[in-house]
């Protein structure tokens, strides 16, 4: 019988763009042509071994773990020689993990090891030569054929009979004309021969687009004939393509039988394996948390007057029981440790993130800081020995300190036990798109407007294939351009593949030895920071234990505020603020929740305006309550709060359990909490039964709904009756949420809304300052500022800090001053400079002293272009346009390098004056309004000095009917409106079925508001939809209880619908003023675009003035300016 060919090396995507093949797609390939057993022999990594093992096992196919590996001794140019290691037992697999991790945590240029570093780790490694990389091959080919015997004798005495050579018969001309020679090296040193086929795709078919990806690899395009191009010969073939390709020499095959043979260990997945506690205490791990949590609960005892201690008491030792039993006591010692450190370094903590909120110990440890007995928050839900499954503390740090915390556990478990954890980004469908497109040498433009049209929702992402069948226009598209048809049906081939690795966010894994004893180590190039080659799921599933050490921004906003409120009030502790607060409960219930943790989204505002929230709890329900599924309780929640729906209960039994909510099922707990008052349920059980009804398995729901019916009986409760309240609970359970997690974050939200209501600037200005570089959000705090009636002053550069600050006005009033920082292209680096001279030398006199106090190193054309079109100089200069204009000549003229200029005068005793027409533009009028105002939008985002919509006449807008939120609010009974104004900010959207929408901010003179406008009219009027644009809008008011929607029906420009108008202006003024009048509002112009007329009372006679084709209008806003200060009355007629 003729043996199976076994395939020895195989590319997996985890082959960074050079391989076309996921490893489920391998394992696939091996079972569809029967082949026992596989290798995997990525480049430089094991990122995929855990996984390829784990889905060969659950397919009968036997994995072979093996690695590809630079090696640094022999290279050429760009050429890096590699050779190959295949794992025959556990001591070659720790072998491997320590190569693999070597030549990423080792910092060698580029990525390798050396044959030293191989030396003591070669044990039960098979170690083959082959291929392109080749290391004899590139000695043979470079001439240094006096080196290939010594460098194979080296590798004989570390690998003796481990030792292989493969052959490749792929076509390539290079390892073509070596082979000869190569089979003679191999008869001489008697090292046995083997065969493969460099697998990178999967059929013939998959060649193009294989060479496409190395294509988006190289940053080039398919025409280019400077690349590297793939080898249509290497796809999966079967045993009948490789029998043929190597029958003249048939020890091959018998070869790589036995290697598979002699390949017989392989990683599975292992229990997690706590680390120990690092500490000096002479205590034992279990004793130091007894110890620890009863120390802890009666400093509680003594800081917060507590009543029942019998009670806590109880629940702690119950807890300490479970913890202990469990095995789990140096974990929470762990956790304990770091959190405490960070608290003592005043870096701030969440309260409590996850179910982990709901323990007692972890309480009284100082883990999290909610009392889980005041908010009825569970244990089980966190630990209980029925469910046996990790605990998982998830801990919010400040996002600027994190990183402190992760070094103190670096430095207390030493570097080489602790590891972030390696993601991998992916080829999504878009980017396949636009990448393919590039390749391929379409236009882009025609690329990027066919990708937009894949429905984008990160939420609930679709494949390409699938984004075609639901997206008419996709299909179309397709259809009608035989281009875009290629580039979509290579996309489809390559869409999901691995493209780079970076590091998790938030994880951090602790061994209780070296990681590399467990798992590879990667070096991410762009942190510097060792990562573990395996991705969250499988570093788990190899025993180790994942920390989540995440960078919650809101703590910074909070810390920052706390700094600021302690300027005046010195005292403020946040943590002793009352949770009663009423201004606090007031603005909630007004909806008015911008900058408030957790509740800012409008659809929030609108249920808080709903609900009128009163207590704590409420907060906790609507955290829990907001969210797919279970919104549709919240209408019910908010009725039975005010009494306009009679509060119903599933049993009388439960009406304790089910109080709090009003009677709806909105926890998980209480999930838990109905088993066990009505069919007496131990926790544990119940947090089993919680589990499968959110799994939804019905063969364990069949099981919990009999044990539930049983357990009801005994408490008097029917079968009919209990199979009921089981139905009824299992529909709620599936939406349930997390009370404990819920609670952690509704605390944040409250002080969130505390402070912000309390101490309004200081949180705003906080706010601003992790906003600086989001344009957005500044958009929409500055709207929050002008509904609180706080003043937002402008940028001012002998006034104004790098970041956003609190100031007192003339009459001692608090401001919020705009940041330098905040201008777009200024950098806050040079913005500190400039801040640090002044602070130093005092303030900018004029222009000039700024010039030669800062030089041009600190401040250069573009920044200083950017501060005068910000109105950042106008305490010094007026004209923006003259100090535009003379740009160039400042940065010439202070500039450290020589020119004719600054030459001239370093032989001059003058004073350099701006007015010196010498070496300075004179006479240049400053800008119009309307450029004035395009300029402040383009580096600040919104306009200070006055608004686009200024530029028209006031009553235009009455006699076209067109209005402002305000009297959309209260004119109830209508539908439709006008709407004119600036848009500031474009937020586009995807639904669920992948239609585009967008959010669209528009300013006026007096206010700020957002409209909607749905995919059809995002479509047609997309020409219009930019920022700056001022636009006349058709909109409809979908008022729904307290709240109203504005959507898009119609866009036009607002300037052509202005000027389509002929106008005439009747003016209306008294004689003592009329000329007066006249100089002030018009000019000499020939081409007026207005008819005008000048009313004036001679006699008791109204006298009209034809000043029509003299005389032009110098400014609308000139003419309201009048009107307002009452020299003069106007009428406008339009035709």
């Amino acid at each position: 019988m003729n043996k199976p060919f076994i395939h020895l090396r195989t590319l997996s995507s985890y082959s960074l763009s050079e391989s076309a093949l996921k490893i489920k797609n391998i394992v696939n390939l091996a079972k569809k042509n029967n082949m026992p057993a596989i290798a995997l022999t990525d480049n430089n990594n094991m990122f995929g071994a855990l996984e390829f093992s784990l889905e060969c096992s659950s397919n009968g196919i036997q994995p072979i773990i093996g690695a590809s590996i630079n090696i640094l001794d022999v290279n050429y140019k760009d050429k890096v020689s590699q050779i190959t290691f295949l794992v025959k037992n556990e001591k070659g697999y720790k072998n491997l993990l320590y190569l693999t991790s070597l030549c990423h945590v080792s910092e060698n240029y580029p990525i390798g090891i050396y044959l030293n570093d191989i030396q003591k780790y070669s044990e039960g490694l098979f170690c083959f030569l082959g291929g392109e990389f080749n290391p004899l091959l590139i000695l043979h080919n470079n001439r240094k054929v006096n080196l290939i015997e010594p460098f194979l004798k080296s590798l004989l005495n570390i690998f003796d009979t481990n030792l292989l050579f493969e052959l490749q018969r792929i076509e390539e001309s290079e390892i073509n004309s070596f082979e000869n020679y190569f089979i003679e090296l191999s008869n001489r040193f008697n090292v046995p021969l083997i065969g493969t086929n460099n697998i990178k795709f999967e059929n013939e078919e998959d060649y193009s687009a294989h060479d496409a990806l190395l294509c988006i690899a190289q940053k080039t395009t398919i025409n280019s004939s400077k690349r590297k191009s793939s080898n249509p010969n290497l796809y999966f073939k079967n045993n009948h393509e490789m029998l043929k390709l190597f029958k003249d020499v048939p020890e091959v095959i018998e070869n790589n039988f036995n290697v598979a043979i002699n390949c017989n260990y392989f990683p599975v997945e292992i229990n997690p394996r706590l680390p120990k506690f690092h500490h000096d205490n002479e205590l034992t791990e279990k004793d130091l948390l007894i110890s620890n949590s009863k120390e802890g609960l009666k400093k509680k005892f003594d800081n917060h007057n507590l009543h029942n201690i019998e009670e806590y008491k109880k629940r702690l030792d119950y807890e300490l029981n479970i913890i202990i039993k469990m095995g789990y006591e140096g974990y929470f010692l762990i956790v304990s440790d770091f959190v405490n450190w960070a608290k003592n370094n005043n870096i701030p903590v969440g309260p409590g993130r996850g179910s982990g909120a709901g323990s007692l110990v972890a309480w009284s440890l100082g883990i999290t800081d909610l009392n889980p007995l005041d908010y009825g928050l569970l244990f089980e839900r966190f630990l209980n020995p029925e469910r046996v499954s990790m605990p998982d503390f998830d801990i919010d740090f400040c996002q600027n300190r994190r990183d402190e915390v992760i070094e103190y556990v670096n430095n207390k478990y030493g570097k080489e036990c602790v590891a972030h954890i390696i993601t991998f980004g992916t080829l999504a469908s878009r980017a396949a798109v636009r990448d393919i497109g590039r390749v391929l040498e379409v236009p882009y433009g025609e690329v990027d407007q066919f990708a937009k049209l894949i429905p984008y929702n990160p939420a609930n992402p679709l494949s390409l294939k699938e984004s075609i069948e639901n997206e008419k226009n996709l299909k179309e598209a397709i259809s009608n351009d035989e281009r875009l048809s290629n580039v979509v049906d290579i996309s489809l081939k390559l869409e999901g593949l691995h493209r780079h690795a970076s590091t998790h966010a938030a994880g951090i894994v602790i061994g209780d030895t070296k990681i590399s004893n467990l798992v590879p180590l990667y070096k991410d190039p762009n942190t510097n920071v060792n990562a573990t080659q395996f991705s969250m799921k499988y570093v788990e599933k190899a025993g180790l234990i994942k920390f989540d050490f995440l960078g919650l921004t809101t703590l910074s906003i909070i810390k920052d505020c706390v700094k600021l409120i302690q300027i005046e009030n010195p005292n403020f502790d946040l943590k002793k603020i009352p949770l009663d607060d009423s201004k606090t409960f007031s603005q909630l219930s007004k909806g008015e929740t911008v900058g408030i943790f957790q509740l800012e989204s409008a659809g929030m505002g609108s249920v808080l305006r709903q609900l009128q929230p009163n207590k704590f709890e409420e907060i906790i329900a609507v955290v829990a309550l907001f969210r797919p599924g279970p919104m549709d309780n919240i209408p019910s929640y908010c009725n039975r709060k005010h009494s306009r729906e009679k509060i119903e209960y599933l049993h009388p039994l439960l009406e304790q359990v089910l109080k709090e909510t009003y009677g709806i099922i909105v926890y998980q707990e209480q999930v838990m909490e109905i088993a066990q008052v009505l069919s007496k349920y131990s926790l544990g059980e119940a947090d089993l039964l919680r589990r499968a009804m959110g799994k939804k398995i019905q063969k364990e729901m069949d099981l919990q709904k009999n044990r539930f019916i049983e357990g009801a009986l005994k408490n008097n409760i029917t079968e009919i009756e209990s199979s009921k309240i089981f139905d009824l609970v299992n529909k709620f359970a599936g939406y349930g949420f997390n009370k404990s997690h819920a609670a952690g974050y509704a605390m944040i939200a409250y002080q969130t809304a505390f402070l912000k209501s309390n101490f309004p600037h200081e949180f705003i200005t906080t706010t601003l300052n992790y906003s600086i570089d989001r344009t957005d959000r500044i958009i929409l705090l500055k709207k929050e500022l002008e509904r609180l009636n706080i003043k937002f002053l402008k940028p001012d550069i002998n006034k104004s800090q790098e970041y956003f600050s609190i100031e007192k006005d003339n009459k001692k009033e608090k401001c919020i001053r705009f940041g330098l920082g905040a201008i777009k292209g200024v950098g806050i680096k040079s913005m500190k400079s400039l801040i640090l001279e002044r602070e130093e030398n005092g303030s900018y006199k004029d222009i000039i002293s700024f010039m030669q106090r800062l030089k041009t190193e600190v401040i250069n054309k573009r920044q200083l272009e950017k501060l005068i079109q910000s109105g950042s100089f106008d305490c010094i200069e007026l004209n923006r346009a003259k100090l535009f204009q003379n740009v160039v000549r400042f940065v010439e003229l202070f500039s450290n390098g020589k020119n004719e200029i600054n030459q001239t005068l370093l032989f001059a005793d003058e004073k350099i004056e701006f007015n010196d027409k010498n070496l300075f533009f004179q006479n240049i009028n400053d800008w119009k309004v309307g450029n004035l105002l395009k300029n402040e939008l383009e580096v600040i985002g919104f306009y200070f000095s006055s608004h686009p919509l200024s530029l028209y006449p006031s009553l235009f807008f009455k006699t076209q009917e067109i209005t402002d939120i305000q009297t959309i609010e209260s004119e109830k009974n209508k539908i439709n409106f006008k709407v004119a104004g600036s848009i500031l900010d474009i937020k586009e959207r995807s639904n669920k079925d992948g239609k585009k929408y967008a959010f669209i901010t528009v300013s006026t003179i007096a206010e700020q508001f957002e409209l909607t406008i749905f995919s059809e009219n995002l479509y047609k009027f997309r020409s219009l939809i930019k920022e700056g644009n001022v636009c006349l809008f058709d909109i409809e008011a979908i008022r729904n209880n307290q709240d109203t929607r504005y959507i898009i029906k119609k866009i036009i420009d607002f300037e052509s619908y202005f000027n389509q108008f002929n106008k005439k202006i009747n003016i209306y003024t008294s004689l003592e003023i009329l000329n007066e009048t006249k100089n002030e509002l018009l000019n000499l112009n020939n081409e007026s675009k207005e008819n005008i007329y000048i009313y004036t009372n001679i006699d008791n006679k109204l006298i009209t003035l034809n000043l029509n084709q003299k005389y032009s209008l110098k400014s609308y806003t000139k003419l309201d300016s009048l009107k307002n200060s009452k020299k003069l009355d106007y009428s406008i007629d339009l035709t």
